[in-house]
């Protein structure tokens, strides 16, 4: 008895050591993708404000597409926040092998402004969205 008693001191003792000098990292990451978008519905009049008005108000949109002979442009800003917590723990010098468990999330918030225009470049329709979680195309084609 005794002597099994020593070996899982000893063991212990030599597995302490390289577990407590082990390491654990969290990160932190935030990244912003566009301009601030804002909807200034009170100069924007469906049926009244021109492509041309629209872009000298909002500048060049980050897409521009074309629906029923008309045109549609997207202003859309991405917010990224991501964390992650890893704990490593080197055991190296016994097993060869390391030990890395790792949790991490991602979470991105959309803010779009959709205009319509029609052939004749007269604003016919406008969507805003702020902090949505889809992007634009995803957002359009899903059955929420």
């Amino acid at each position: 008895m005794a002597s099994r008693s020593k070996r899982i001191v000893a063991v212990a003792l030599f597995l302490i050591p390289p577990l407590l000098s082990g390491c654990i990292t969290y990160q932190l990451l935030g990244g912003v993708e566009g301009g601030e978008i804002s909807y200034p519905s009170d100069r924007l009049v469906v049926g009244k404000t021109t492509l041309g008005e629209v872009l000298v108000l909002l500048g060049a949109p980050d897409k521009v597409g074309r629906v029923n002979e008309g045109d549609l442009l997207i202003y859309q800003r991405a917010v990224l926040r991501r964390n992650r917590l890893s704990v490593g723990i080197p055991l190296a010098d016994i097993w060869r092998l390391g030990i890395d468990l790792s949790a991490y999330g991602s979470l991105v918030r959309y803010d779009r402004l959709v205009l319509l225009f029609t052939p004749e470049g007269i604003l016919s329709g406008a969507a805003f969205e702020k902090s949505s979680d889809h992007p634009y195309w995803k957002a359009m084609t899903s059955d929420s």
